[in-house]
């Protein structure tokens, strides 16, 4: 497994990714640090760090990387789902359980849409509760509402870096 950091507003962000794709991409806070097995990259992760960026600087809509989370084959359904909530519009649980062909799974959506190992380029900040009202995240509402703000176009998380010359 190879990884690579980006820091940011929301903090230093590392994403981890091996021959299938991106497997985790964990916004880190002061007890969190790579594994001892990974092996520090950047070229190898150079596309995964450009194109993030490229969204914080609200330059990207849509992520065509390579993705290969983790999880049951439920898990997978509904991350694909949520992962085709277009670019600053957003989904309910009801929705997203209508679209995978479990109209009762509404929680359960929400216990996994609370798991997933690559937040922001599967966008879990777009889905919203029944009531079409916002829903926090494991990272907390704020950075739900930053994550908007961005995609709303009123807000860039990350200034393009300049030139030296």
């Amino acid at each position: 497994m190879f990884y690579d950091y980006l820091n940011t507003i929301l903090g230093k962000i590392y994403l981890l990714a091996d021959s299938q794709g991106l497997r985790q991409l964990t916004i880190g806070s002061g007890g969190f640090s790579p594994d001892s097995s990974w092996e520090h990259n950047p070229d190898f992760m150079k596309e995964y760090i450009h194109q993030l960026e490229q969204y914080f600087q609200g330059q990207r809509k849509t992520f065509t990387l390579p993705l290969a989370p983790q999880g049951s084959q439920f898990q997978q359904q509904v991350w694909k789902a949520i992962s085709e909530i277009p670019y600053g519009s957003t989904a309910t649980y009801p929705q997203l359980a209508e679209k995978i062909h479990h109209p009762n799974a509404i929680q359960a959506i929400g216990m996994v849409k609370n798991v997933n190992p690559i937040p922001i380029i599967i966008p879990s900040h777009r889905v919203q509760n029944e009531n079409n009202q916002l829903v926090g995240s494991r990272y907390g509402k704020q950075f739900v509402l930053l994550l908007r703000a961005l995609e709303a176009g009123k807000l860039v998380l990350q200034q393009p870096e300049k030139d030296s010359a």
